[in-house]
């Protein structure tokens, strides 16, 4: 797995952060997700789609200007 640039929301939030993959794979792992899940959330992220787990959403980081509307 290699570090990528996310956007992470909590559910039920418009509030959203930049982060990367390593802080929300250590995030998970605190949340008891097995390492299959966490090897399909970030499969699902690099094909650039978005993925709801844990209270999070979460996005790819492609530009500055799609970021501001990608988890809405």
């Amino acid at each position: 797995m290699h570090n990528i640039a996310l956007i992470a929301a909590l559910e039920g939030t418009r509030h959203q952060v930049t982060t990367d993959w390593f802080a929300i794979m250590a995030m998970l792992k605190t949340r008891s997700m097995s390492d299959d899940a966490i090897n399909i959330v970030y499969n699902d992220l690099c094909a650039g789609l978005r993925v709801t787990t844990r209270g999070l959403t979460l996005a790819r980081s492609m530009n500055n200007d799609l970021d501001k509307n990608i988890i809405k």
